[in-house]
């Protein structure tokens, strides 16, 4: 991330945690609130470094876009999820989106261990679904239609995975 002025970081915490607790509580992450955090987080690389810092944030996208594009094609991540990563590249430039992108994943893996943990029904799906695939040689199989309280609040995951980044590469 480039040196923002405290208003622009304050912004990002804020998008950050919105979307974490809009899907916390709905399981979902709303496109406005998405495309707001991305218009911010290019304004803020152009207002930080003119035009290279709007062609960082622009990289960032095109590249969280790309990470994100298979997972969701395999049903792994819902759209909100999706956006979300593309909307923090707007931020973090290419090389941001790709840390954060991998912390997110890992964070994303074991909050979905602990909810498995904790429901027993999702539990026995998953295990049923992996000795299918076992068998069959086949990937897993992802339940696109599944109770939304059975998908993993990626948002959370992902803006855990941002300050993580940042920590990282600072």
């Amino acid at each position: 991330m480039l040196g923002f002025s405290p208003a622009w970081a304050a912004s990002l915490c804020i998008g950050l945690l919105a979307a974490a607790l809009w899907d916390l509580r709905a399981r979902r992450v709303p496109n406005a609130l998405n495309l707001g955090i991305a218009l911010c987080g290019l304004a803020a690389n152009a207002a930080a470094q003119g035009w290279s810092g709007l062609a960082h944030g622009g990289l960032g996208v095109a590249l969280g876009f790309a990470l994100i594009l298979v997972p969701f094609a395999m049903r792994l991540y819902r759209g909100g999820d999706a956006k979300l990563v593309m909307a923090l590249g707007a931020w973090l430039g290419p090389v941001g989106i790709a840390w954060a992108f991998a912390f997110g994943v890992v964070l994303g893996g074991l909050l979905g261990g602990l909810m498995l943990l904790r429901d027993r029904e999702t539990r026995d799906r998953v295990s049923a679904s992996i000795k299918a695939a076992v068998v069959t040689q086949t990937m897993p199989q992802v339940e696109a239609d599944r109770a939304a309280r059975r998908h993993v609040p990626m948002a959370v995951a992902f803006a855990l995975g941002a300050a993580l980044a940042q920590a990282w590469r600072a």
